[in-house]
């Protein structure tokens, strides 16, 4: 039921997606069809999962009714089991084919960035572990707030027959059952919705998610400055080929040895697809 109240842009036949990493790693990405879904508690941006709280904030305080404002900010803000309830995973893309901004934060300006074809690669992802939920991420303030007030005041109380304040109201005679549903469903929305909202400032990465929630598969670990990061591997081998298109060499690695590297890996490896440099320039 969850799905039908999510406006995420999905995926179109013609969609490219871009992976930026680190030369190592895409050795491994086309060597072994398997890519690192990492835990959510653990993503760069300390604010990510909590920044929904702040959108969430803003449109409950647009309500025009007092009473209305501290009932939802009362019975939902203070009570958010639902977002701790799963253990998420994801995979990250991006649909911009070169840019600096995920050179140096992915890449450190020195690595590869492989393109796929994004459908395909969606369907070797379900394939082999059970998606829960992909789109691209949402960067507009505004449409965010939309999001959130659609649900709470219209796509909601509709599912449930009722109108907002109706069910509002019917709290001042006690416990109400239709309530606790609205609150039980707004949560879990929300809850979702947080892995797809991001602050406007991160808008230049473009990204697109694979989202897997308490998947059965194993847990592993890996250092990365100084901490255990946990992830789940997701295998994407079909025919022993990954869906690659063409891979970009970054900025700072147009040596001519950083391209007839990658030829040959790739040649070695049975894939016949253009290795190109990055458009752009840096010296350091």
């Amino acid at each position: 039921m969850l799905r039908r109240f999510l406006k995420l842009r999905e995926l179109d036949d013609y969609t490219r997606l871009y992976h930026y990493t680190r030369g190592a790693s895409a050795q491994e990405i086309l060597k072994k069809q398997i890519f690192f879904a990492t835990n959510t508690q653990f993503l760069n941006d300390v604010n990510e999962m909590q920044y929904i709280l702040g959108v969430l904030d803003e449109v409950i305080g647009e309500i025009d009714r007092p009473m209305r404002r501290g009932t939802l900010q009362h019975l939902i803000l203070e009570d958010l089991a639902e977002f701790h309830k799963y253990e998420y995973y994801l995979i990250s893309f991006s649909t911009k084919p070169d840019s600096l901004t995920l050179w140096a934060e992915f890449g450190d300006r020195t690595g590869y960035n492989l393109e796929y074809n994004g459908t395909d690669m969606r369907d070797r992802i379900r394939a082999n572990l059970g998606i829960f939920c992909h789109g691209y991420v949402v960067y507009d303030r505004a449409f965010q707030k939309k999001c959130l007030r659609d649900l709470i005041l219209e796509e909601i109380p509709r599912e449930l027959g009722c109108s907002f304040g109706n069910i509002m109201d019917s709290l001042e005679q006690g416990k109400n059952p239709v309530f606790e549903e609205y609150k039980l469903t707004l949560q879990k929305t929300l809850s979702v919705y947080a892995l797809f909202f991001k602050q406007p400032e991160f808008a230049s990465e473009q990204e697109y998610r694979f989202i897997f929630r308490d998947p059965d598969t194993a847990v592993f670990f890996r250092e990365q400055n100084g901490f255990l990061l946990p992830y789940i591997q997701v295998n994407c081998a079909a025919d022993g080929w990954l869906p690659v298109h063409s891979v970009t060499v970054a900025p700072k690695n147009h040596i001519d040895l950083a391209r007839r590297g990658m030829e040959y890996y790739l040649k070695s490896l049975g894939y016949d697809v253009p290795v190109k440099l990055s458009r752009l320039k840096l010296r350091y």
